[in-house]
């Protein structure tokens, strides 16, 4: 059975991806610099932030902005059954390359359930279920989470449905 996919982060079930997987050179809301791949220089030797009760402070706002849509524990729960690369260090790139593969997937899961708040046809509802259906198999498992063929079709999908709704029934939603 296809995962749920949740589209709302979850810091306490994920394994801080996002703060290493991505670089905050020249990027207003990081107050550190630091390259992709590179773990942020608040995490802690337990990969924990040091610092994330006070991020803004901190000068870390970016951090308390940066949505990932379930992305980060979709990976370290379903993909890693769990498992993280705070147990084990060789789990860390494969967790990364999952998180940045996720990422569009997550994204689009995001927005077929904006979507679907506010498609008011029972045919676009349909062709919205579909495009979830196909999102939760794509998310299943390490490889198809990089099929890129099937994304750019629910991408394709979800920007036909986009064009056909109310901008009026999406500021409600």
């Amino acid at each position: 059975m296809a995962p749920v996919l949740e589209t709302r982060s979850d810091c306490s079930r994920c394994a801080a991806l996002c703060c290493i997987a991505y670089p905050s050179q020249d990027m207003p809301g990081f107050s550190a610099a630091k390259a992709a791949g590179e773990p942020c220089p608040k995490l802690g030797k337990d990969g924990l932030c040091t610092i994330y009760e006070d991020r803004v402070e901190q000068g870390f706002a970016g951090c308390t902005r940066y949505e990932c849509f379930g992305a980060g524990q979709h990976v370290v729960q379903q993909l890693f059954g769990g498992r993280d690369w705070r147990e084990d260090r060789a789990l860390l790139r494969p967790m990364i390359e999952a998180f940045l593969a996720m990422r569009p997937v997550s994204d689009l899961a995001y927005l077929a359930e904006k979507a679907m708040e506010a498609a008011p046809q029972d045919g676009l509802k349909e062709d919205l279920r579909q495009v979830g259906r196909e999102l939760r198999e794509i998310a299943g498992s390490l490889h198809t989470v990089r099929d890129s063929g099937r994304i750019a079709r629910c991408e394709r999908a979800l920007r036909s449905i986009y064009a056909s709704l109310d901008p009026a029934h999406l500021r409600k939603s």
